[in-house]
């Protein structure tokens, strides 16, 4: 017999500079690195700017569904991260004075609306200014409230429908 067929895997791993111990914790820091990778590659290709149930956004405003698509909400992510109009919005659109969104309201917080019943709400982007200087949101409006300011003030259009909701 040779000398290999008598060493045992330990010797031959004590010999190479390698224990039991390095070897599975350079396999395990491989591991490590790779769901990291891994982890990473997902927050970057799937988040919009950490936020993962984010459907539009423009500047600060995001429209955002935590479980289903029905309990979508508009927020503002600045400092105050505050909900601006609640579920369920089916339509947004956005220009540098105004958010405008449509509405079903809510029948329920599992995404359940009234199709019904249609809101609209004219977000201010700037809260200290513009021309509902004591409020930020103004609605809810009616469809002829809304045509009226919409014709009033050059509102933007509601360019972002989500037609499962409408």
């Amino acid at each position: 017999m040779t000398e290999n067929q008598n060493t045992t895997p330990n010797q031959t791993l004590q010999r190479t500079g390698c224990i039991k111990g390095q070897v599975i914790y350079q396999g395990l820091t491989l591991l490590v690195k790779f769901e990291l990778l891994l982890i990473t590659a997902f927050l970057i290709v799937g988040c919009d700017r950490w936020f993962l149930d984010t459907y539009w956004r423009s500047g600060n405003f995001r429209l955002v569904a935590v479980d289903s698509p029905g309990q979508m909400a508009l927020i503002e992510s600045g400092e105050k991260g505050e909900e601006l109009v609640g579920p369920t919005i089916y339509a947004v659109g956005s220009d540098e004075r105004f958010v405008i969104v449509a509405q079903h309201p809510a029948k329920n917080r599992f995404g359940d609306c009234d199709k019904s019943v249609t809101y609209y709400y004219i977000i201010n982007r700037d809260p200290d200014g513009g021309p509902f200087k004591s409020e930020r949101v103004r609605g809810p409006l009616s469809k002829p409230d809304f045509d009226a300011l919409s014709a009033s003030l050059s509102l933007p259009t509601l360019t972002k429908v989500f037609n499962e909701l409408k």
